[in-house]
């Protein structure tokens, strides 16, 4: 893949599971050369941090169900967090990895 080419990583898409206890994207699941991801938040709400903190269902940033979650940089991708808002049901992210941003 070309350096300056906006596109996917070749079968980089990653389904996050998120639940009640906070979790990241698994360490295995994010290509080496991923330095931008767009996750789409597919079932319910979830509360996400990305500087180190832990979230909590009401610490953090809120995204919904329907919502793009754009990471522009390798540390925002491996220091993400997320916890549902809700409990009892389990939310899903689905993550897709590019080598370079957008700009």
């Amino acid at each position: 893949m070309a350096n300056k080419n906006f596109s996917p990583i070749p079968n980089s898409l990653v389904t996050q599971t998120v639940t009640n206890t906070a979790g990241g994207i698994s360490a295995g699941s994010i290509p080496a050369g991923a330095r931008y991801a767009e996750g789409y938040v597919r079932t319910a709400s979830i509360v996400e941090t990305r500087d180190q903190t832990t979230p909590t269902a009401s610490k953090g940033n809120q995204w919904d169900a329907g919502d793009i979650i754009y990471l522009r940089s390798r540390d925002e991708i491996t220091s993400f967090q997320a916890i549902e808002q809700d409990t009892g049901s389990t939310e899903t992210i689905d993550w897709q990895f590019f080598n370079i941003s957008p700009e």
